[in-house]
């Protein structure tokens, strides 16, 4: 009995081992810095709750879902678009 329950601890600290690892190596996510939505320039929460996914380690917030696919067609351009307001923000923040 305590044989078997010793190979089950150190199957079970294997089988973990790899899940440790992935959430250290996992980068923090970038926070969406705007209030507006990255397709539409529309204020976040006049159309309900936001929708919000994540890519390539940058938090994203839309206006409403259906954002999502005038983002996927061109991510590039809006990610460039929200850096250039990001950048507008501090600025005036800076004044």
């Amino acid at each position: 009995m305590m044989k078997t329950i010793g190979v089950l601890a150190l199957i079970t600290s294997f089988l973990a081992a790899p899940l440790s690892l992935s959430a250290a190596e996992k980068k923090p996510v970038k926070p969406y810095k705007l209030d507006t939505c990255a397709v539409t320039d529309e204020k976040l929460g006049e159309m309900g709750k936001p929708f919000v996914f994540e890519y390539e380690g940058q938090e994203i917030k839309l206006c409403c879902k259906s954002c999502k696919k005038d983002f996927d067609k061109n991510p590039a351009k809006y990610i460039k678009k929200m850096q250039e307001a990001e950048k507008k923000k501090e600025e005036a923040a800076k004044k």
